[in-house]
């Protein structure tokens, strides 16, 4: 009895000392019991190989290549590698300590670890090529981008592929068009690729064939060199028509050609904004927008019939919409007799667009008529070279009208006298008019009415006298 309760002690310690720590040892080290809980302490995916008293993953699950720790899903059995350890976490010198085990591997000698070749990466212990092998997550759209960025997930076979207009080559996707180094002396090198494209011999990469450009990378035929006998034979491009004397396809008025398709030259075109002429080559009163690249219509213009025409006198307006000019032009409306902007009062067109008369127009001193003919109490400032109101009149509401019996003013008769010292505002017409005691000449108020009444007097007094003295005579 004793002998039988001193063996089973000795077993129980033998237990013990062979059970470790699971904290302090990988999970493919950790000694188990069958049924017992050790394992699932380590991760909650890893379970007790009852012959040998191991813990390992479960079924369908593999240990994590980053942490040995844990248990991740297995992707694709089918790449597994068995009996291998994670192909990146073997400790290696040279190539040969890797090449060994994976032939797609190298040494990395910095990290002092095995490298996936470039163009692979490790999944499933060893290292798969990006393209055509790596399992991806097609309901992740950088699944594959993130490794290669001109690839993506197929979400039929969960592999990754290069996206259209790329192709793999020696591994990394590249683009057909340009990037894709073909065999001059095979004629399907590139049309196996993309139909319309084919070699070029001297730079021995792909291109467009003749008639045909690469739109986002696939080669389109572009749209003017399709021929036609009908417009229906231009129907690919809605934006085109047939030219029956060329026999081609050609881009509507206010459309052009840009890649392969008709694009409208105002907020489509893609221009060059260094080139003064990238625009007004297309539409003569448009230009490059620097921001958005995309012709516009320069100042003093506007779209009509997605042609640009001059706001003032050239836009056809509907004169029931009253901002139909001046969301336009600020300072225009629209004219109901002809249905076209106009500069609205005490206003007038300069480099076409629409600016104060009086302070805001450019004149020429040299032309007594250049501000005149504008406005006609009017000038020009030979100094500011802008038109002002001659003396005797006032800016109101933009044109000039006469000081006295002209200007509004208030009942407080400084609007009167800021313009003419001499001048009050009659309450009666809300007019200026020239205070008590003075006259106006020449519409400015100046004479005293004693004075005048002085002179007027004296005027008779000697008209008088000289007619006595011819009497006597």
């Amino acid at each position: 009895m004793e002998v039988t309760v001193l063996n089973l002690a000795l077993l129980i310690c033998f237990l013990l000392l062979g059970l470790q720590d699971v904290s302090d040892a990988a999970l493919v080290d950790t000694v188990c019991t069958s049924g017992g809980g050790e394992c699932v302490a380590v991760h909650a995916d890893a379970v007790c190989d009852p012959v040998n008293l191991k813990c390992e993953c479960k079924t369908d699950y593999i240990v994590d290549p980053g942490n040995a720790d844990a248990c991740v899903q297995d992707l694709d059995p089918s790449l597994d590698l068995p009996g291998l350890e994670v192909i990146t976490t073997i400790a290696c010198t040279t190539d040969g300590d890797c090449t060994t085990t994976d032939a797609n591997s190298i040494c990395d000698t910095t990290a002092g670890k095995c490298a996936c070749k470039s163009s692979y990466i490790e999944q499933n212990a060893g290292c798969v090529t990006i393209i055509d092998e790596f399992t991806c997550d097609s309901s992740d759209a950088t699944s594959c981008s993130s490794l290669d960025a001109k690839s993506e997930c197929d979400a039929t076979t969960n592999k990754c592929q290069c996206s259209s207009g790329n192709t793999a080559e020696n591994g990394v996707c590249v683009a057909i068009i340009n990037g894709f180094t073909c065999d001059s002396s095979d004629p399907t090198s590139c049309s196996n690729l993309d139909a319309k494209s084919e070699c070029d011999t001297m730079s021995v990469k792909c291109k467009c064939s003749t008639d045909n450009t690469a739109v986002d990378g696939v080669c389109q035929t572009i749209i003017t060199s399709v021929a036609c006998t009908t417009d229906g034979d231009c129907s690919s491009d809605a934006n085109s028509f047939c030219d029956t004397t060329a026999g081609k396809c050609a881009c509507n008025s206010a459309y052009t050609v840009q890649g392969a398709s008709c694009v409208a030259i105002i907020n489509e075109f893609t221009c060059d904004s260094s080139d003064a002429t990238s625009c007004s080559s297309l539409d003569a009163k448009s230009e490059c927008y620097a921001t958005t690249t995309k012709c516009k219509c320069s100042s003093g213009n506007t779209a009509e019939n997605g042609v640009c025409v001059v706001i003032i006198s050239g836009f056809t307006c509907d004169s029931s919409d009253a901002t139909s000019c001046s969301s336009l032009d600020a300072k225009s409306e629209c004219d109901a007799t002809t249905t076209k902007c106009k500069c609205s009062a005490g206003n007038t067109a300069e480099n076409d667009v629409c600016v104060a008369i009086i302070n805001g127009f450019t004149c020429d001193s040299s032309d007594a008529t250049s501000c005149s003919s504008l406005d006609a109490k009017s000038e020009c400032d030979a100094t500011t070279t802008k038109c002002k109101c001659s003396a005797g009149n006032t800016a109101e509401n933009g044109v000039c009208v006469a000081i006295l019996g002209g200007y509004t003013c208030d009942s407080h008769h400084k609007s009167c006298t800021a313009l003419d010292a001499k001048s009050e505002c009659d309450t009666t017409t809300s007019n200026c008019k020239c205070s008590s005691g003075y006259t106006a000449v020449n519409g400015v108020c100046g004479t005293e009415k004693s004075s005048a009444e002085s002179v007027r007097i004296s005027w008779i007094f000697v008209t008088a006298v000289m007619f006595v003295v011819c009497c006597m005579v």
